[in-house]
């Protein structure tokens, strides 16, 4: 009968993991296993052995965080929540930042338009004040011209007797008895009715008042002023001692009767004469005249500005 070499069944205690409990009898099993019989199972001992080993070495795994956790999905869900409305915020802060913007932009573009307006307006006043200015200096500069000419007009039969001393007990007589004198030594018979007024005015010497005489007519101014002038050119000049004045002898001078402004150009139209070596520099009927030399044309001085052309012909 054949021997039935089928190992036994396992008993209940070699089922399930060994522990190290039942170590120590797998050693003792593999120590009384007799020498002279087959060799040992050196696999099931390795195996026991670094099985046992292995469990016991490893040391425990951490258990990872499950997205799928029920636990875990509130967190999240409130920290989505929170940026949400983080960002929420962020939105609602920033659009209410940008109306505030839009609306300050919108007032200073507005600002500007009313400024862009107003600057167009006020360049408009400008140009119409500075028309109406020229308007205003052209009108001004007529009247002025206007009220010279009338002024000058007025003085068209007066003459002017400078460097005769005042005397005392002067009068208006003793003055006319002066310009009769010096009509009969220039051959001009005066005559008490053809002088309407005679006085002197205001000057630098007050010894020597410059003395105004107004004729009745110009012809006769005219006629005085020109028979004096050639008195002094072909004869001696008229001096206080013709005219029987005492104290030294002093030159008498005679000329038109000049407005303010007037004297004041003949005074410059002289100067300018005299720096550019104009030869002659005279005033005929209240207007003056300058002439470079004899046979050159003349032209009139009327305002300062004609000054120039004394300048530019020399």
């Amino acid at each position: 009968m054949p021997l039935n070499r089928t190992p036994p069944p396992p008993t209940q205690a070699t089922k399930g993991p060994q522990t190290p409990a039942t170590l120590p009898a797998t050693f003792e099993q593999a120590s009384l296993t007799p020498l002279s019989s087959s060799e040992p199972n050196l696999s099931l001992i390795k195996g026991d052995i670094s099985v046992s080993d292995a469990s016991a070495n490893i040391p425990p795994r951490n258990t990872k965080r499950k997205l799928s956790d029920g636990t875990d999905e509130p967190a999240l869900t409130r920290f989505m929540s929170d940026i949400t409305e983080m960002f929420r915020e962020f939105k609602s802060q920033q659009e209410e930042k940008y109306d505030q913007l839009l609306c300050l932009v919108s007032d200073i573009r507005s600002s500007l338009d009313y400024l862009a307006g107003q600057h167009e307006d006020l360049i408009a006043k400008v140009e119409f004040l500075e028309t109406e200015r020229r308007e205003n200096l052209t009108y001004i500069s007529n009247l002025e011209r206007k009220i010279e000419h009338m002024e000058q007009s007025n003085r068209s039969t007066c003459i002017e007797i400078r460097n005769v001393p005042t005397v005392k007990s002067e009068n208006k007589n003793s003055l006319l008895r002066t310009v009769i004198d010096i009509g009969n030594l220039t051959d001009v018979p005066i005559q008490a009715r053809d002088v309407k007024d005679v006085f002197r005015i205001k000057s630098k010497d007050a010894t020597a008042k410059t003395i105004i005489v107004d004729f009745t007519t110009v012809l006769l101014k005219e006629d005085f002023l020109q028979k004096f002038r050639n008195h002094n050119k072909n004869s001696s000049q008229i001096t206080t001692e013709h005219l029987k004045i005492s104290g030294p002898a002093k030159k008498i001078f005679v000329s038109e009767n000049l407005s303010a402004k007037n004297k004041r150009l003949f005074f410059l139209a002289r100067d300018a004469a005299k720096t550019n070596q104009f030869e002659f520099c005279w005033i005929s009927h209240g207007k003056i005249f300058v002439r470079e030399k004899s046979g050159s044309p003349h032209f009139q001085i009327k305002t300062e500005a004609d000054l120039a052309n004394i300048v530019k012909s020399a």
